[in-house]
């Protein structure tokens, strides 16, 4: 075994003092190995990772924390007996991880890192159902200089004078050369700050499918992040989206709310600004299925309420949901 496999999962499994002994010995692998790649559990399957992910400590702290994710695919497996997924910010694949269920799933997972990227590749390129590419999604096909920022184990890409010339793709483009996607009803979205970008190169995509929607609000170094936020909102609802879910940064379930009516969301885009707040989840489905996903999730947030005197006075998702 690797040492700093065995470093992380002494990590992971110590307390008090020791923790902070191996906390401080992996610190000094990174540095000094520059930050080797370590095999861990994640979601049921084991993957290579750079020793300084946060992931392992994530979920093993905060019990919703990504696993909204598996969630969804058990639903999309009840309702449609199979899962075509796009994954954009795929990093190592650790939600393919959570979203695999059957043989019959299939994955386009697109990551532009080349740390990540090459992670993905390893843990995931081996398998038939799961197709990798390195493109980086924006809103147009174009060509710049960019430059990759690197943070807590993800990374954001931004236009630079001094970055790397590379190309942008539209996500409906990368579909065209990847027709086992273009029937797809997931889409994954988590690219630090350029989700809202992703969304509008998928107009074709989202316009003609209307799959299950997943990305992530946050600001990263977004100077118009709430009109763009709001922006992308109020066009997922031309294109049919009626209700968004929201969670916080936790996985915690915050509510449904309306896409005809933004003001309650904006007033948590203020909260978010101006608290320690880092950045939501909201997740879209068609009307249907959001109605019978929204009732399974409040069953499950109430089903982990710590007592059952809790249980009792919560409020129904019946009773949340109101008449259809």
């Amino acid at each position: 075994m690797e040492i700093s496999t065995v470093v992380y999962k002494h990590y992971l499994e110590s307390g008090g003092v020791r923790k902070v002994a191996w906390f401080l010995i992996r610190k000094v692998l990174i540095r000094l190995l520059n930050d080797p790649a370590c095999s861990l559990p994640i979601h049921g399957r084991v993957l290579r990772l750079p020793l300084s992910h946060p992931l392992p400590g994530y979920l093993k702290q905060f019990q919703f924390y990504d696993r909204l994710p598996q969630r969804i695919s058990e639903y999309i497996h009840q309702s449609q007996g199979h899962l075509n997924c796009i994954d954009v910010g795929a990093n190592i694949g650790d939600t393919i991880a959570s979203f695999y269920k059957e043989d019959s799933d299939t994955f386009l997972a697109i990551e532009p890192h080349p740390k990540f990227s090459k992670l993905l590749a390893e843990n995931w390129g081996w398998n038939k159902n799961v197709t990798t590419v390195s493109d980086f999604c924006s809103s147009r096909s174009k060509r710049g200089k960019f430059v990759i920022q690197e943070r807590a184990g993800t990374a954001s890409v931004g236009e630079s004078r001094n970055g790397t010339e590379m190309s942008t793709r539209q996500l409906d483009e990368i579909v065209n050369d990847n027709p086992s996607a273009a029937n797809a009803n997931v889409l994954k979205i988590d690219t630090d700050g350029h989700d809202f970008e992703v969304i509008a190169g998928s107009e074709r995509l989202l316009s003609r499918n209307v799959p299950v929607v997943l990305f992530e609000c946050e600001a990263w170094e977004n100077t118009n992040y709430v009109e763009d936020c709001l922006r992308t909102l109020k066009f997922l609802n031309q294109i049919g989206y009626n209700h968004f879910l929201l969670y916080d940064n936790f996985g915690n379930l915050m509510g449904k709310y309306a896409l005809s009516d933004l003001s309650p969301f904006r007033n948590l885009l203020f909260y978010q600004l101006t608290g320690k707040f880092y950045y939501f989840d909201v997740l879209l489905m068609k009307d249907e299925d959001m109605f019978q996903f929204y009732r399974a999730e409040v069953d499950f947030f109430v089903g982990k309420m710590p007592t059952r005197s809790l249980q009792r006075t919560a409020t129904t998702a019946a009773e949340l949901e109101g008449p259809r």
